[in-house]
């Protein structure tokens, strides 16, 4: 057994299920017949590998197995979930339903490992195959927002409130509007023609400086875009840095 190969790469092409055990545990006896059936059945979908804790004790100390039976699915060389102790099969297969990457959401890891930068016609391609992948619904919307925002609304207005991908689906639709919305405001409409040309750098400070003169302009609709804007970009992004404590200042003090 070859970890690196048969369980990290392997896990950029299929989710690798992987069953730590040691011959001396209980548990793992009753475990191990159950977790390959359920292995054999949904052959194709995901791939089990059995590693011996005992004569792999590097890798237990590595992903500190504190106890056995543990098992972890690999998806893109990560731990992706996991779970511990003696599972019956129902509860295997309840679990593997509730964690398995959608096969749209493989698709899509599968063409930006090919592409760093997919066009829209690669995605739209790809979401005519998967149409019901939120994953991809999202991604596309994203490239769409700045240029396309009436596109893009359109994209995420079917995302439920139990995908993952709702709230950021919600950030995409508030932007959206505003750059949608009608306006005769000269200092609104600078605003939005710098989030057209995608110049974030440029919009975000005059959004904060507008929304300091009045926090309620446009009936809310800059706050939400503004809003919508950072929890798109994430806390780490260096515009989050340098303008979120600003605007939360503006917007809540």
């Amino acid at each position: 057994m070859d970890f690196q190969k048969d369980v990290i790469e392997r896990s950029f092409t299929i989710p690798v299920v992987v069953d730590f055990w040691a011959p001396w545990c209980g548990p793992c006896r009753v475990l191990g017949p159950v977790i390959e059936q359920v292995a054999e059945e949904q052959k194709g979908k995901w791939e089990l590998v059995k590693i011996n804790t005992e004569e792999h004790e590097d890798l237990a100390q590595k992903y500190r197995i504190m106890s056995i039976p543990n098992v972890k699915m690999f998806y893109r060389g990560e731990v992706y979930h996991e779970f511990s102790g003696a599972l019956p099969k129902a509860k295997i297969q309840e679990w593997l339903q509730k964690v398995l990457p959608s096969e749209g959401l493989m698709a899509l890891d599968h063409v930006l490992n090919e592409k760093n930068e997919p066009t829209i016609a690669d995605l739209e391609e790809l979401l005519q195959k998967y149409p019901d992948s939120d994953e991809i619904a999202f991604v596309l919307s994203q490239i769409l927002l700045w240029e396309h925002p009436e596109n893009a609304k359109s994209l995420v207005a079917d995302i439920k409130m139990a995908s993952p991908f709702y709230a950021k689906s919600q950030n995409i639709q508030d932007i959206a509007s505003f750059l949608l919305m009608e306006t005769k405001d000269p200092e609104v409409e600078k605003i939005k023609e710098s989030l057209r040309s995608s110049n974030l750098s440029e919009a975000i400070p005059l959004m904060i400086d507008l929304l300091q003169k009045d926090n309620k302009i446009d009936d809310g609709n800059l706050s939400k875009a503004a809003i919508g804007i950072f929890n798109l970009l994430g806390n780490q992004h260096p515009l989050s840095k340098q303008h979120r404590k600003r605007l939360d200042m503006v917007l809540w003090s």
